[in-house]
């Protein structure tokens, strides 16, 4: 290597050049800060020389490290000059906004008129956190400690003190060179590293929540479960219950027919009394006779149970045909489900509903009705019962919240019609309603907004799984604060069919054909030896 001679700038000249790098994108840019033209020169003449190595030198590189002598010159790096601290700063934004920032910049500490170093680096830095910086001063300028004191202690700061070589630049170029490759290495492993545990903990989130749906599912299922076999043993029960209260109730029923009759014979009786008694009142000497009927019709209210006891048969009728009803709804509506679907009337499990559940709603709600005709619908008749049900004491829960204690009642409203292929039901209310921002809440399991001890939270959940999982139909809901509150449930319509002959429910009628009740007791024959059954007074066991 030949001894160089210093130049007029204070930077030697030597053989030093650096390895060629013809791929634009990979060279790094170098920044030049300094209002002394020549010291651009002499440093471009480093970095950007031309590969002035010798052929000889080129093939012993090849020989000791495998390579290929390069072919043709180029530059390693791209120097851009500025000469005042303003302009550089100009530059670096302008760098950064392109997406390719100077690698490092060799900066002067004394640039009058404008900044000089210890301003200008702080500039660059707030624009380019990474810019490594090499100041080129003479010591007599400032101190390292005023250095430090005034852009602080730091791995990109380095000096450079005049007058320098050119290998000392061209090293600390490859050396900052490197150093900034390596970060960019790092930084872009350190992006991958946070890619993958991103990527991960995403995957993690996605389990976690899959886990917790799953959990969800499986407690929703256990309490439908539970639900399902307490309706099973309710349902058994209450068939058993109203097996045994059919003969009971056949008994009354016979006997208050039977009473009704009989008074009415009794009545027909009494006035043919009566006309003999008042034909003998008229001959002479019956006075005392009549007077005598007179008392006793008196004394024995005779009047007054001629018109009250016909109205008081008529009523006990009344009630046994109304607990002839409830006992065949519930016996309707609690009977176990069924395995296999089966073609229901939707209209008439309404009405067992409101039958079933006319003691939440009797004294807060009026019941309004309009039922469509429908076809025979393929369901599970005891699922649909149960939604039904809950539809039924969640508005009559709702009309109670708004009235209160001030004695008066608001409408539960149910229809029924045919839209396309499907059957909608329709439950409204003129309850307080559902504020908004719980109304996408209410079909998940376990919310509720009732006290404890009136609400589970699974009603509207059971109804949805019934709904729309194993009927593939939906449920939905329209509500306005204050104003009340409509279920709409849509259940699919495959096979249509005639309406369902509805028979009048009274006691003859309590139980379909096939049940074996015992016998009703019959009452005692007449004196004339007629059969009052005979005459319409029981019914048949």
């Amino acid at each position: 290597m030949t001894v160089s001679h210093r130049g007029p700038t204070g930077i030697s000249s030597s053989g030093f050049v650096p390895p060629a790098d013809t791929d634009r994108e990979a060279r790094h840019r170098v920044l030049v800060v300094d209002d002394t033209p020549a010291i651009h020169e002499d440093i471009r003449a480093v970095l950007c020389a031309a590969d002035g190595r010798s052929a000889d030198l080129a093939e012993l590189e090849a020989d000791l490290f495998g390579s290929s002598a390069p072919e043709g010159g180029g530059a390693a790096f791209d120097v851009d000059s500025a000469y005042q601290g303003q302009e550089a700063l100009e530059l670096v934004r302008s760098a950064a906004r392109e997406g390719r920032p100077y690698s490092f910049a060799f900066v002067d500490m004394r640039m009058p008129p404008g900044w000089d170093g210890l301003e200008t680096i702080p500039h660059l830095w707030e624009v380019d956190p990474h810019l490594e910086i090499v100041i080129c001063t003479a010591f007599a300028d400032y101190e390292w400690s005023e250095i430090a004191d005034g852009v602080g202690y730091t791995d990109q700061l380095m000096i450079l003190k005049k007058p320098f070589d050119a290998i000392e630049v061209s090293q600390l170029a490859r050396a900052l060179s490197a150093k900034r490759d390596l970060r960019a290495q790092v930084q872009a492993r350190l992006d991958d590293l946070e890619a993958a545990v991103a990527e991960r903990t995403r995957d993690l989130l996605e389990a976690k929540e899959r886990l917790e749906q799953t959990l969800i599912e499986r407690e929703q299922m256990e309490v439908e479960l539970r639900h399902a076999q307490k309706l099973e043993a309710v349902g058994q029960l209450a068939a058993g219950i109203a097996h045994e209260i059919n003969t009971p109730i056949q008994f009354v029923g016979d006997s208050i027919h039977f009473l009704g009759e009989a008074f009415e014979d009794f009545s027909g009786l009494i006035r043919e009394f009566r006309h003999v008694l008042g034909e003998l009142a008229k001959r002479p000497g019956g006075e005392p006779l009549g007077r005598r009927m007179k008392s006793a019709e008196e004394r024995y209210d005779y009047a007054y149970l001629k018109e009250q006891v016909p109205q008081a048969v008529a009523r006990a009728g009344e009630g046994v045909q109304r607990v002839a009803e409830i006992v065949r709804a519930m016996k309707e509506f609690a009977h176990p489900d069924q395995r296999e679907k089966s073609e229901t009337d939707l209209n008439h499990a309404i009405e067992n509903a409101l039958t079933v559940a006319r003691n939440e709603y009797k004294y807060v709600a009026e019941i309004s009705t309009d039922f469509g005709e429908l076809p025979l619908v393929p369901c599970y008749p005891g699922d649909v019962n149960q939604v039904l049900l809950n539809l039924i004491v969640n508005a009559a829960h709702a009309i109670g919240d708004k009235v209160g204690d001030s004695g008066e009642k608001g409408t539960i409203s149910i229809r029924t019609r045919c839209e396309d292929d499907d059957v909608v039901i329709s439950v409204s209310d003129t309850g307080c309603g559902i504020p908004e921002d719980i109304r996408q809440k209410i079909f998940d399991p376990f919310f509720t907004t009732k006290e404890v001890g009136r609400g589970t939270g699974q009603g509207l959940a059971i109804a949805r799984s019934c709904i729309v999982d194993k009927h593939g139909g939906t449920i939905s809901v329209e509500s306005e604060v204050g104003q009340g509150t409509t279920f709409h449930v849509r259940l699919p319509l495959k096979a249509s069919g005639p309406p369902a002959e509805q028979g009048e429910a009274g006691v003859e009628s309590l139980f379909p054909e096939g049940d074996d009740p015992h016998a009703a007791a019959e009452p005692e024959p007449r004196a004339d030896g007629t059969d009052p059954a005979a005459a319409g007074g029981g019914a048949p066991a």
